[in-house]
């Protein structure tokens, strides 16, 4: 991977700067913390246990870049803004002990969870339990962090829940999807971090919105103009 800073777009939120990278994670550098959202790691398995076949090693794939790039922004903190994981996991699934062993390997990274819709109790039981678990939103200087978009009046909320998306249209049959950051008036919602994980195409209010397409290599904003909403 490319040093973390020289891929980052900066962005000021909440009177905070924010680097948002390509790899559709969040980093707050003046408090050396990185967010993700909506991993769901163990949903291949899942499919599996359903007769859907699916390759392996995604879940690997997807825990071993996440804490990457933790060490290449020099994080301190790690925090996940809700559905870590897919479904309760069977005791035998990989990616559990991928998971352990890169906790061991990153003992100073401090792991926080706010849950989401699918991070299940039962399921929380079967992971590592050096990761520390919230319930309920948690408070980070002007940010309330929650795994679902809303207000709230003890400050900006970051979130994810959505899986926003942009579609870039050459035209009626020629399309990209890309993953994107959307900044809303009272809160700004991560792309999926995930690789299994789809993405919804979001409408934008060109008078208070601002979005940045997740690209391979880089995070670009992209032009939200009036009339274009519902691209």
């Amino acid at each position: 991977m490319k040093p973390f800073e020289s891929q980052s777009l900066s962005v000021i939120c909440a009177g905070e700067t924010l680097w948002l990278h390509p790899s559709r994670v969040l980093f707050w550098p003046s408090q050396r913390t990185l967010f993700a959202a909506d991993i769901h790691v163990g949903k291949e398995h899942q499919f599996g246990r359903q007769g859907i076949a699916m390759p392996g090693g995604i879940s690997e794939a997807s825990l071993n870049t996440l804490f990457e790039l933790a060490n290449l922004a020099n994080a301190e903190k790690l925090i996940i803004l809700g559905d870590f994981m897919h479904a309760i996991p069977a005791h035998d699934e990989t990616w559990l002990r991928q998971l352990e062993k890169l906790i061991n390997s990153n003992k100073r990274l401090q792991i926080s969870i706010v849950a989401g819709n699918h991070d299940r109790s039962a399921a929380r039981l079967r992971i590592d339990q050096r990761i520390r678990w919230h319930d309920k939103s948690m408070l980070a200087g002007p940010f309330v962090l929650q795994h679902e978009p809303g207000e709230d009046p003890r400050g900006y909320v970051l979130c994810g829940h959505l899986h926003p998306a942009w579609r870039i249209s050459a035209s009626r049959r020629a399309s990209i999807r890309t993953p994107a950051f959307w900044f809303r008036r009272h809160c700004a919602v991560l792309p999926a971090f995930g690789e299994f994980t789809g993405g919804m195409i979001v409408k934008p209010d060109p008078d208070i919105d601002r979005l940045f397409m997740a690209a391979p290599d880089k995070v670009i904003e992209v032009p939200v103009l009036a009339g274009k909403r519902h691209r």
